[in-house]
């Protein structure tokens, strides 16, 4: 039986190629898509015969004032797995559209082919989706999840590590994206898992045994980072866990999850192992990042030359040399600035625990107000 929605679409493909008129019918004799809108829901005895008989059947002048719901032409079951799922009919003298109602039947048995392997492609994706956030979120490795496995394929004995994906793109554009990871060129093998995890992101369950190294890893996700972002026209980052059996994966999803956290336009890709602060400063809450921050920074903030002075500071690893020439001002200017920063924030930055402290608030502001 066709659905409703596919009978609508096939129509809309289909007209391009004729000008008569056409109508998909149901194997019950019900019109459910057509070119002439008036036409929809009546029954249509031609296409009911059509399809009982499995063959097609022309439909006269004369048949128009002894069959109910026609009109000349001609009206062809349709197959698929060599069941009749529905007729198309095509409206018009059948001496002229005989020539190319074969052409039509095939063309539109080819269209619902295609609809059955993606309905089947997107049923097995959602299935597989399920079981990976059972597995690492919910159930984890219970009885129930080793024969889902079975079922699905999966092979638990083959050690993996998990790597998140997340897309830093507009919400509305992710919505509306459709992912077909086979139209990517993508080194996904048998035993790797790869599945949509969420609006903007993917999950990459990858079989430890096919990576060598930790540089080969890393090269392999940079080809992966660059095709997904000429898919999608947006920034990509990754982060990723340390390789584990069946029933440890969950812990290497949590370290995924905190390097990915950790990521940012300069570092994309991100190993939890090679995080260090990032560890302790993730595991603050925002509310307090943002109060510690502000309750150091705020006299400094509101001048705006010398918060930039700290930052640069900062990112020139406390070189006086480097600052100043970065920033096109004199040695002295920098000088001028620094100690007004400690005048405001009582700090000295001379002292370990205070120049610490300092470069603390700079980093938890930017992670109370920033995702990346």
């Amino acid at each position: 039986m066709l659905r409703t929605s596919l009978a609508k679409k096939i129509i809309r493909e289909v007209k391009n190629f004729i000008e008569e008129d056409l109508i998909i019918v149901d194997t019950s004799g019900i019109i459910v898509a057509s070119t002439d809108p008036d036409r929809l829901g009546n029954f249509h005895e031609g296409a009911y015969l059509a399809a009982s008989d499995k063959q097609m059947r022309i439909i006269s002048k004369l048949d128009e004032t002894t069959l109910s719901g026609v009109k000349a032409g001609i009206t062809l079951p349709l197959f698929h797995q060599q069941k009749v799922v529905g007729v198309i009919g095509i409206t018009g003298t059948p001496e002229k559209v005989l020539p190319y109602g074969e052409l039509i039947k095939k063309m539109t048995e080819l269209l619902i082919q295609e609809n059955h392997y993606q309905d089947q492609f997107e049923w097995e994706a959602r299935s597989l989706e399920t079981f990976v956030f059972d597995w690492l979120l919910k159930d984890g490795p219970s009885t129930s999840i080793k024969k889902r496995a079975e079922v699905l394929g999966i092979n638990l004995e083959v050690n993996r590590q998990v790597i998140l994906i997340e897309f830093q793109s507009d919400e509305a554009l992710m919505k509306t994206k459709r992912w077909h990871f086979s139209e990517l060129d993508v080194e996904v093998k048998k035993e790797d898992i790869l599945v949509q995890w969420g609006q903007n992101r993917m999950i990459l369950l990858l079989a430890s045994s096919r990576i060598s190294s930790k540089e080969a890893l890393h090269t392999l996700l940079t080809k992966f980072q660059d095709q997904l972002q000429g898919y999608i026209s947006a920034p990509v980052f990754m982060g990723i866990g340390k390789a584990g059996s069946f029933s440890s994966l969950k812990e290497s999803y949590l370290e995924a999850e905190r390097a990915l956290n950790s990521c940012s336009m300069d570092v994309p890709i991100t190993f939890e192992e090679d995080l260090r602060l990032e560890m302790i400063l993730q595991a603050i809450p925002v509310e307090v990042k943002k109060e510690f921050a502000q309750r150091l920074l705020s006299p400094v903030i509101s001048e705006k030359d010398l918060f930039e002075t700290i930052q640069v500071y900062f990112t020139h690893h406390l070189s006086l040399k480097e600052t100043a020439k970065a920033m096109h001002i004199h040695i002295n200017t920098l000088h001028y600035r620094l100690r007004k920063v400690e005048m405001l924030t009582g700090l000295e930055l001379k002292k370990p625990h205070d120049l610490t402290t300092l470069y603390l608030a700079c980093i938890l502001l930017d992670d109370s107000t920033n995702k990346h």
